[in-house]
């Protein structure tokens, strides 16, 4: 009788070890794909925004591919999680100076959405060239829009 019970401790024990490590397999892999996710939502964000009503240069309807500095100064994005977008003018260089209205047009960097969690565990960084439109001086310009995710 004493062994019987001995055997079924023995077995429930090497379960429920299984069933943890199983558990913990499973947290693994939703933890992976949750990552996976999160780069396919910023790649889409990425590739769209350039594209978006709320930043895009249009002349008469027709859309141009680039980006209105002036949209820039006053974005109307809504919620997008955790995130900090940024349009930074490379070429030709300038003066490194955060856009404001005050300071606008020698300014080289945009902050078009920035929300920070307060804890920060992860942050990927995913970028891209872009063409930024100075409607002032009629300009075309070379910029890289930046998607810094926080998680």
């Amino acid at each position: 009788m004493q062994e019987t019970i001995l055997v079924i401790f023995i077995v429930t024990i090497i379960i429920g070890i299984a069933i943890f490590t199983f558990y913990q397999l499973q947290l693994r892999s939703i933890d992976n794909l949750k990552i996976e996710l999160e780069q396919n939502r910023n790649l889409i964000l990425l590739s769209t925004l350039s594209n978006s009503v709320e930043l895009s240069y249009t002349i008469l309807g027709n859309e141009e591919n680039a980006l209105d500095t002036i949209k820039l100064l006053n974005p109307s994005l809504e919620d997008l999680g955790f995130k900090e977008i940024t349009i930074k003018q490379v070429y030709p260089e300038s003066q490194n100076f955060l856009c404001t209205k005050s300071n606008y047009p020698y300014c080289n960097k945009y902050v078009v959405y920035n929300k920070k969690p307060s804890k920060i565990k992860n942050t990927q960084v995913i970028s891209l060239p872009a063409s930024i439109y100075f409607p002032y001086t009629n300009e075309y310009k070379l910029a890289l829009l930046e998607v810094r995710s926080y998680s």
